[in-house]
């Protein structure tokens, strides 16, 4: 998905891009990197790799299936924490000679709970450059070209 907007602020390699939310927000998967309003105006942060400064106008494209992607993933990691976790509370239950309910229900917890955050940290580690928009055009340079 691409959509134009204003960048605002521009930080080490980072955009803050102003995007006014047209009908196809509530479809767009970057709406929950969205910072703002949810029907009016988003302001996402954006790859600036093509060097756009505070008052251009740009086009932003959206990693959609990007996004659908390290989801599943991060939903299928976590899942298969927790039945590791459920399993390996089971089988500790007979060591311990512990009711297996509790123990297995304790290990999918602790699971769950161990798998988020190892997978938080994998996340953010190995995904996050990946799952900013980018800025792909520049439409229009700002007032700030025009004066130099």
């Amino acid at each position: 998905m691409t959509d134009s907007g204003l960048v605002l602020a521009v930080e080490k390699n980072l955009a803050t891009v102003e995007v006014s939310c047209l009908e196809g927000c509530d479809q767009c998967a970057a709406r929950s990197l969205c910072i703002g309003h949810k029907h009016t105006q988003g302001r996402l942060f954006a790859k600036n790799s093509l060097g756009a400064q505070p008052g251009d106008e740009v086009i932003i494209e959206i990693p959609e299936s990007l996004y659908s992607k390290a989801f599943a993933l991060l939903f299928a990691c976590l899942l298969i924490a927790m039945l590791a976790g459920m399993g390996g509370g089971y089988a500790l239950s007979f060591f311990f000679s512990f009711p297996s309910l509790s123990t297995s229900m304790y290990g999918l917890v602790t699971g769950l709970i161990i798998g988020g955050f190892v997978l938080s940290r994998i996340f953010r580690r190995y995904n996050e450059q990946q799952l900013y928009p980018e800025i792909i055009d520049i439409l229009k340079k700002g007032d700030r070209y025009e004066q130099a």
